[in-house]
């Protein structure tokens, strides 16, 4: 009997299915490997994106991620290029606002491949842009892409801010460069240099800040226009020497306001060689010398003969700059001397500028040819005349007054007041005296009112001749003092002083003068008589004469005007007229108020217990002009005050 296999068909069922995994297994690695292949070869034949730029096909700025663009700073119609390397048929770019969120897309089919496209101008203004691009290595963007690359900028109208590039020591024509923490010889420094801060890009303002370390004083100033200097508008550097920190801010606008573009901090010192001085100025022909005097004059007859000008310096020095200038023709000479003994002329040269005023400056510098550092400085004016000196023998002496108080006892007649010399005057030869009449006015000014060569006296008459005046001799010669020149009412004493010494002219002026007083009549007493014929005393009349008291010609006497410590004001007064004067420490002042006729109508005393003060009421006056009297046992003199209500 045949027997039968035993049946084992699970276990085959199972061997199947392993080795059909297995065979699924190798054929999906064998498909990956030939994909990775493939696109392996497609790398090979394809470009990639290397960069951007701002472009108009002449010139390009080269564009950052994150950058940011003043669009007056591109290309003139300017358009994005998308900058490839290696193969590639199209492009396909995406352009993005982020402010706004609005996008738009371009298809190129051809290099370069530019936004816009065809190479248009940009038109899309200022913003913050994002811009994604992607190459194909086929036409119209199909298939796979080759590269892609995004970046994002913005652009701006606003100009962009600059930067500090670094500092100069600069004049404008010379420079040296600071480096941080150097140190430099101030005779090796461009002459009369400043700071400047090195700026590039856009800015419009700078603020400086310089600390000298070894004192701790601090300089600042704020620049608005290029160069940005310390000191400012190009001046020449005055802190001297030592260690400076120097801070320099640049802002984008002018003032230091807005946005600080760039920041320095230097630190440098400044230092110098010992430096000589200018002990004096000569005048010296090399053996006989005349030490020059600011403000002297000189007769060419007394100076040296064939005499130069000649530096006289103590100390290292290495050269001396003149500058002579004729302050009467303006016209200026300078020369400069590297040689000892610094002179002008040059080389001990005769003095050729004739005679005249002259201003002359000496620097010394410690280096050849003045331009170093400046060691000192001496400045002079003096005058060169060859007109001898005349003494002048004019003498005005003293005058005496007939009265020191004229009353017009009928303001319709005409009263004067004779002049007589004292004896002591001197009238030269050729010269002539005249007597002058002045008035001070409200400011205390003498203003002269009448004058005469021929006459001894004044005359006057009427209201308005009242008041208070003074009487003045002159002598002088007619030759070179024309009284014609004096503008009556307006001209005053000291303008006739001040003509006299400021052209040199011989002639004396008795300035001060001797004061006297036009008054009119006191008013006469009501009568009390009972044979008056109305036999009535009106009672205002008899309180205005008991009020007032004539001024007697002891209270008038002529007095030198020691008041020039005094203040009155206000003046013209309403209610109070303040009264300040220095007293000595024992004075008493009395003071008495006149009206223009003489009467007395107020009076008081005041000293040191009010440190010279006093206030008088004046309510109680009618409007018009007042003489105030001061008299203490030590001096007295008289002012003229005016009420007004």
């Amino acid at each position: 009997m045949k027997q039968k296999l035993p049946k084992k068909l699970p276990q085959v069922k199972r061997l199947q299915n392993f080795l059909a995994v297995i065979l699924l297994c190798f054929s999906l690695q064998s498909y990956a490997t030939t994909e990775e292949t493939l696109i392996s070869n497609e790398d090979t034949w394809c470009g990639s994106i290397s960069g951007f730029k701002f472009s108009n096909g002449n010139s390009s700025t080269t564009i950052t991620n994150g950058g940011e663009y003043y669009i007056g700073d591109l290309p003139n119609n300017f358009y994005i290029n998308v900058l490839v390397s290696g193969y590639s048929r199209s492009a396909r770019i995406k352009v993005k606002n982020l402010y706004t969120g609005q996008y738009a897309y371009i298809q190129e089919n051809y290099l370069p491949y530019t936004f816009p496209n065809g190479g248009s101008a940009w038109s899309y203004g200022p913003g913050y842009y994002e811009i994604e691009a992607k190459i194909y290595k086929y036409n119209s963007c199909s298939g796979w892409y080759c590269d892609k690359e995004k970046i994002r900028f913005k652009l701006t109208n606003t100009p962009s801010c600059g930067e500090i590039d670094g500092l100069v020591f600069s004049n404008g024509t010379n420079t040296v460069n600071i480096s941080n923490g150097g140190s430099y010889d101030i005779a090796t420094l461009p002459y009369n240099f400043y700071v400047d801060v090195v700026v590039s890009g856009m800015t419009d303002s700078a603020y400086n800040k310089i600390k000298n370390l070894n004192t701790g004083q601090v300089y600042t100033n704020t620049e608005n226009i290029l160069p940005y200097t310390y000191p400012g508008g190009n001046g020449a550097w005055s802190l001297g020497t030592g260690t400076f920190q120097f801070i320099s801010k640049v802002y984008k606008y002018d003032n230091c306001y807005g946005t600080q573009c760039d920041y320095i901090c230097y630190t440098f010192t400044l230092y110098e060689q010992n430096c000589g001085d200018i002990t004096e100025l000569q005048f010296t022909n090399g053996t006989e010398t005349t030490t020059l005097t600011d403000g002297a004059t000189y007769q060419l007859s007394d100076l040296p003969s064939n005499f130069y000008v000649d530096a006289i310096v103590s100390g290292a020095s290495e050269s001396v700059r003149f500058e002579v200038e004729n302050v009467e023709t303006n016209q200026q000479y300078s020369i400069i001397e590297n040689y000892i003994p610094y002179t002008y002329p040059a080389g001990g040269g005769s003095w050729n500028l004739g005679t005249g005023t002259f201003e002359i400056k000496a620097s010394m510098y410690s280096g050849n040819y003045c331009n170093s550092t400046l060691c000192d400085e001496e400045t002079i004016t003096i005058t060169i005349s060859d007109i001898e000196d005349v003494t002048c023998e004019a003498d005005s002496g003293t005058i005496s007054l007939s009265t020191n108080t004229l009353p017009i006892l009928d303001l319709s007649s005409t009263v004067a007041i004779n002049i007589s010399l004292n004896g002591d005057a001197v009238v030269p030869s050729g010269f002539d005296k005249a007597f002058i009449l002045s008035q001070p006015n409200l400011n205390g000014e003498l203003v002269i009112k009448r004058w005469t060569r021929t006459s001894n006296s004044f005359t006057f008459s009427g209201l308005q001749d009242l008041g208070v005046y003074r009487v003045h001799v002159l002598v002088f010669n007619p030759a070179t003092l024309d009284l014609a020149t004096i503008q009556l009412q307006q001209t005053t004493a000291t303008d006739v002083e001040n003509l006299i010494s400021s052209n040199n002219l011989c002639a004396s002026l008795e300035e001060v003068g001797v004061q006297f007083l036009v008054i009119a009549p006191p008013p006469k007493q009501a009568s009390t008589n009972n044979d008056d014929a109305s036999g009535d005393v009106k009672d205002p009349i008899v309180k205005d004469v008991i009020i007032e008291k004539e001024a007697t010609e002891e209270e008038f006497k002529p007095v030198l005007d020691n008041s020039t410590d005094i203040k009155l004001y206000p003046n013209p007064a309403s209610n109070n007229l303040n009264v300040e004067l220095l007293l000595l420490d024992a004075e008493v002042m009395h003071y008495t108020v006149y009206s223009i006729n003489g009467k007395q109508v107020l009076r008081g005393t005041f000293d040191n217990s009010t440190f010279g003060k006093t206030k008088v009421d004046v309510n109680s006056l009618s409007n018009g002009l007042y003489i105030i009297n001061f008299k203490s046992n030590f001096r007295s003199f008289s002012k003229k005050v005016q009420v007004l209500h």
